[in-house]
């Protein structure tokens, strides 16, 4: 029996009727002719290497009166009928009418008396592909996980020898009783761990200081770039110039910045790595970088269009892993998140790029500042019975409308491999990352490369964003404005 970390749970405690706690990929395989990514095949790829795929095998065990954190154990009674499911769009399997299913299927939640997973196979697509939709809660999961998991399940060659395995031994499940006594002894020792966790941030509170010295990082960039930030040289007689991007933890309000409902948008886009890295080269600036100036520019645009461009620079949270090299093999959370403005006040899409790189190095420098461990380590001690009770009168309310989280979108790029992959010998043709949305958070961007292409995955909130395909096919036209500039084109 494993317990789960405080970031892990806080997932579940922020769960309500419109806000859910799984993520999801859809993934495009090419069968060559066969059932290879089929349903009957697919349940034996996982019977085979159930071993291999722990956040699959592994059922929560709640303490009563939310005392402590739940636990995982060995579900005794795992059905992998169950767990994976077949589905199929009508003639001709058009991306929307994909998209569109997997839509409806993101907005049902988990069953929490099972494991926090669900597979379906979805036929029906042109060319005689098949697609496979995973939902897995993020309790069980973080993006490194995820790739984890991934690489237990997809093979280098299509005819890839068995890996066959001894599950662990199934669990009893405890009683509520003897549940009740772990939290009892928890409670018991808690105040000792908080007290060693205020002493040891009491020590790290100098590192703060140097974590927003963006002097330093203005230092690092063209000047022009540095004035916008209200930073670099300057004369005695200068005028004050007032930092417009990373000044203060505000961001302006938009139609992704309310109270969102149950439903959900999903539209999907890919482009060539190739291009992107042109970019990269021709301007100076990272891959990551790019992404993000495809994703400004292509907010700028939509919201330009809708006459919504806020004048203020729109603010994006970029998740990042912390964990140790210890960890890499590990399942759970262990992530955290920098802020980055993205200019999108910015109408030259070269000077918002180099906004966005001076952005992000100083984000780097603030995560930089304070131990890995320490960032998620701090989420451990918020008292579950408490975080659990606010976090469902919070759902209940419109108290989410009324807190200014100091960024306006999720937006997220995880590099993967650059070479195919197989299960069960049907080739991956591509990897959408599926996430998820909250509250005040109503679009969520992510990114995936894989073998010379950058799948984008966008999510959003059905009612505010109800035409999230023309938001996707915005981004394509942002990375052709920024080739034309950089003469890659």
């Amino acid at each position: 029996m494993q317990q789960l970390t405080g970031v892990d749970a806080s997932f579940l405690y922020m769960e309500s009727p419109t806000t859910f706690g799984h993520v999801s990929s859809l993934i495009v395989y090419d069968p060559k002719d066969s059932d290879s990514a089929g349903y009957e095949a697919t349940k034996a790829l996982f019977a085979e290497r159930l071993h291999l795929l722990d956040p699959m095998r592994r059922r929560l065990v709640h303490v009563p009166l939310d005392l402590d954190h739940p636990y995982w154990v060995e579900d005794p009674d795992l059905d992998l009928d169950f767990h994976i499911r077949q589905t199929a769009v009508a003639p001709p399997g058009t991306d929307e009418q994909l998209s569109e299913l997997v839509s409806r299927i993101i907005a049902r939640p988990l069953d929490r008396s099972r494991p926090l997973w669900e597979l379906y196979v979805i036929h029906g697509l042109a060319d005689g592909r098949i697609a496979q939709l995973t939902k897995i809660h993020h309790a069980a999961i973080d993006g490194v996980g995820g790739a984890q998991l991934l690489a237990n399940i997809l093979d280098l060659e299509p005819d890839a020898p068995p890996r066959p395995g001894v599950c662990p031994e199934p669990e009893r499940i405890p009683t509520q009783e003897e549940m009740l006594l772990r939290g009892l002894a928890s409670l018991a020792t808690r105040p000792y761990k908080q007290g060693r966790l205020a002493v040891r941030m009491l020590r790290e509170l100098p590192q703060i200081g140097k974590a927003f010295d963006w002097g330093n990082v203005a230092k690092a960039v063209p000047e022009p770039v540095a004035q916008l930030f209200g930073q670099g040289a300057r004369r005695e007689e200068d005028e004050p110039v007032e930092i417009s991007h990373t000044g203060g933890l505000t961001r302006p309000s938009t139609r992704f910045n309310n109270k969102i409902g149950p439903h959900r948008r999903f539209a999907y886009t890919s482009v060539a790595l190739e291009r992107v890295k042109a970019v990269k080269s021709a301007l100076g600036v990272t891959v990551n970088d790019v992404v993000l100036g495809m994703c400004a520019g292509a907010l700028r645009s939509y919201l330009n269009k809708h006459g919504e461009l806020p004048e203020e620079s729109l603010r994006c949270l970029i998740p990042v892993s912390v964990r140790t090299d210890d960890e890499a093999l590990s399942y759970g959370n262990r992530v955290s998140g920098m802020l980055a403005a993205l200019a999108t006040d910015v109408a030259d899409p070269i000077e918002r790029l180099h906004v966005i790189h001076a952005e992000t190095l100083r984000a780097k420098e603030s995560l930089g500042a304070l131990p890995a461990d320490l960032l998620t380590d701090v989420a451990e001690f918020a008292p579950p019975a408490i975080f659990a009770r606010a976090s469902r009168v919070m759902a209940r309310t419109a108290i989410a409308n009324r807190i200014d989280p100091p960024f306006n979108l999720i937006i997220s790029n995880v590099p993967g491999p650059q070479f195919p992959l197989y299960a069960g010998g049907a080739e991956m043709l591509s990897y959408i990352p599926v996430s998820a949305v909250a509250d005040t958070q109503g679009l969520n961007m992510t990114i995936m490369s894989y073998n010379g292409r950058c799948d984008f995955g966008l999510v959003a909130c059905r009612d505010a964003v109800p035409d999230l395909w023309v938001l996707c096919h915005l981004l394509e036209d942002a990375l052709a404005e920024l080739e034309d500039v950089a003469g890659v084109r």
